[in-house]
């Protein structure tokens, strides 16, 4: 109960905030509509003395090479595949996108994992700046989220569905490509973005990183990666995550489209990180899902919207799993 009861009174603050800064006679009937069900959830419970999803439990784990590797976990109904849900770029599991997916759909009784990458540093629990020495790479994270998955398997879980947000979708593009064999049942891409630095200046930051790896220069340089104007990496360290560009990220999918694994794109109309480009190319690869109004980080009333429809493709999975 004391799970609802959080997640109601965070609910209602946001609902409290777009109160105050929506038009009243535009949103309210679309706010009853949202809050209604968690009051009829909660009152429920309450008359029937239903127990409530199980408390977050942290994690922490060491893993092969020696670092802990902390988590939020909600162990929910077995009989359903488990949500791993992976944050941005450079963020924790505590960033309110990522922590909405996470307390929304332990709510609905899935079992959930929110990880923190380590990024290199032991039992990390803290945003990491982006001046901050940056050491570790791409196929550093993706050992970590199979850490994850493997820990998941002990625990009886044969399906996993990633949901990604924002770098959290090219993590979980890397995983199922990197580790084929792995029991990954779908892939959600939260607003699945676009390299942001110019095409020029990527190039250019490629090939400098490049020489300097070829002599074996392992010192820290200043480059532009995602929103990090100075982001201080190793050259192997940026070149792990450069390498995930637009190209290679609609390779992937294709790829993926082969393999016939299920990805799904879910992302809003008002992320400026994306552009109509880019939306076409995802549609060619992808199945996507546009929410109107939202941004990249689903904002306020928005928040709501994408737990409806990640639930709704959640369903749709669960559907075809029990099929076979």
């Amino acid at each position: 109960m004391a799970c609802i009861l959080l997640f109601l009174n965070r609910n209602l603050f946001e609902i409290g905030h777009t109160f105050r800064s929506l038009h009243m006679n535009k949103n309210i009937f679309s706010l009853a509509r949202r809050v209604r069900p968690v009051l009829i959830v909660l009152v429920v419970l309450m008359l029937f003395g239903i127990s409530a999803p199980g408390r977050a439990e942290t994690l922490r784990l060491q893993s092969p090479d020696g670092k802990y590797l902390n988590a939020e976990y909600h162990r929910g109904d077995t009989r359903r595949p488990a949500l791993l849900v992976l944050h941005g770029f450079l963020q924790t599991n505590e960033f309110h996108t990522t922590q909405g997916l996470i307390s929304n759909f332990s709510m609905l009784g899935y079992t959930v994992i929110g990880p923190n990458f380590s990024l290199g540093i032991s039992d990390r629990r803290q945003s990491m700046q982006c001046q901050a020495p940056h050491n570790h790479s791409f196929e550093d994270d993706l050992r970590e989220i199979d850490f994850w998955v493997g820990w998941l398997k002990n625990q009886g879980y044969s399906r996993v569905i990633i949901v990604g947000h924002s770098w959290g979708s090219q993590h979980a593009l890397g995983y199922v490509e990197a580790y084929p064999q792995a029991p990954v049942a779908a892939v959600i891409a939260v607003s699945l973005v676009r390299t942001e630095q110019a095409a020029k200046v990527q190039a250019g930051q490629v090939a400098k990183a490049q020489a300097r790896e070829a002599r074996r220069d392992t010192s820290l340089q200043p480059y532009a990666l995602s929103f990090c104007k100075t982001f201080m990496a190793t050259p192997r360290s940026y070149l792990s995550y450069a390498h995930w560009d637009d190209k290679h990220v609609i390779d992937s999918l294709a790829r993926l489209q082969e393999r016939k694994l299920p990805v799904y794109a879910v992302i809003g109309s008002k992320d400026n990180r994306i552009d109509d480009e880019w939306l076409r190319e995802l549609r060619r690869n992808a199945q996507v899902s546009v929410i109107e109004g939202a941004n990249h980080f689903f904002s306020s009333i928005h928040e709501f919207d994408l737990s409806d429809r990640i639930e709704a493709l959640l369903t749709q999975v669960n559907a075809t799993l029990d099929g076979k």
